[in-house]
């Protein structure tokens, strides 16, 4: 597809002095999500900010079966000047360059822990949420290269600026160049912009947050009730949709 991209939106590799920054980008920019509510109840503490900047860069590289990862910033270039650009929305990609034998790929994800996440996240939730997004992904992937999208999040206030745009037209290019498939996770708020890249919904995730949870969806408030309809049906009263979703590979 053809891309329009803003020509003040720069996308470049993150660095480690970029860590704090990407932080506050990713929890600012999930604030409004449902499920991000309920992982952080009464907001992101100094921890868990702290904790994840910490996480991004680590002081050792994983091991080859985990794949290389790709930590790139969408940075807000001002007009008419040579300052520094401002990072507005990040988003974190892991390459699998060759197939992955069973034991490789089919390993059950060891819970995170608080210490970990930080204080003030729900540990709970977290597992059962994220973790359960990470098992639908291992269950389509299973050891075919492929390049994954693990998250990709844009400052509140600097949506609809193209950041997100141009974070997944660098993604996209780059899965074009080594003819490889595309997989994520989506939320709601992301899943029009991914079908409109090709992204294809493969499965859901319906985690059912009133029964587990006791929380009733408020004014404003997006659950996925209009993701994947022609692929799932409707949303069940209650519950709450992600997407699966898989952008097959461009020929050579």
């Amino acid at each position: 597809m053809t891309v329009a991209l803003n020509p003040r939106i720069r996308v470049r590799k993150a660095v480690p002095a970029d860590a704090d920054a990407i932080s506050n980008t990713m929890y600012d920019g999930f604030s409004i999500d449902a499920m991000h509510q309920l992982m952080y109840p009464n907001g992101v503490s100094d921890d868990s900010r702290r904790k994840l900047a910490a996480r991004l860069f680590p002081p050792t590289p994983p091991p080859p079966n985990e794949g290389e990862r790709f930590i790139m910033v969408a940075e807000l270039l001002p007009e008419g000047s040579d300052d520094p650009g401002e990072i507005v929305a990040f988003s974190e990609w892991t390459l699998f360059r060759n197939p992955r034998a069973e034991e490789e790929w089919n390993v059950k994800e060891e819970p995170r822990t608080q210490e970990q996440l930080g204080e003030g996240c729900n540990v709970h939730v977290f597992n059962a949420f994220i973790g359960g997004l990470h098992r639908k992904r291992r269950e389509h992937m299973k050891g075919d290269p492929g390049l994954v999208l693990g998250t990709l999040v844009c400052q509140t206030n600097r949506q609809r600026l193209g950041a997100g745009k141009a974070l997944l037209h660098w993604g996209t290019t780059l899965a074009d160049e080594l003819s490889l498939p595309l997989f994520l996770e989506s939320s709601p708020f992301g899943y029009n912009l991914y079908r409109q890249f090709g992204f294809e919904t493969i499965d859901v995730f319906d985690i059912p947050v009133f029964d587990l949870y006791g929380t009733v969806k408020r004014e404003g408030q997006n659950w996925g009730e209009l993701v994947a309809l022609e692929f799932a049906g409707p949303l069940a009263k209650g519950c709450g949709r992600s997407a699966i979703m898989r952008r097959p590979a461009k020929s050579p």
